[in-house]
């Protein structure tokens, strides 16, 4: 896996687009819409894949994954001293990615991450 990374990593383009600072927020912004999309890949059938997969446990892992990279994202605008406006990217991402096939209440996460990563930007002073 990991000479799989590396090779990635070494692709002129990626190299390139690397040396900006604000790019880890674009490579999470990008994981956060792929992540459903790959569990359809399991091609799993549509019964079983909304009743125990996708609803249970699913939404689950992909909800505490996104809320993970949601925070970090959140951490990283505030160590890179970023402008505000770029919590905005992963919300309006993850919304557009899931508008052609998901239900619309899930851009309802889109404000929950907004959420996740004010809380990020806060660091340690959450509970001040």
């Amino acid at each position: 896996m990991k000479k799989i990374g590396d090779k990635i990593k070494n692709i002129p383009i990626i190299r390139k687009l690397n040396t900006y600072r604000w790019m880890p927020l674009v490579w999470w912004s990008i994981l956060v819409v792929i992540l459903p999309y790959v569990s359809s890949l399991l091609h799993v059938p549509i019964v079983w894949r909304e009743g125990l997969l996708f609803m249970i446990i699913d939404s689950i892992i992909v909800m505490i994954i996104d809320s993970i990279i949601a925070y970090h994202v959140g951490n990283l605008i505030l160590k890179l001293k970023l402008k505000r406006w770029w919590l905005l990217l992963l919300p309006i991402v993850f919304c557009l990615a899931m508008l052609p096939k998901f239900a619309l209440y899930n851009l309802m996460f889109g404000l929950i991450y907004l959420i996740i990563e004010a809380f990020g930007l806060m660091n340690k002073n959450i509970y001040r």
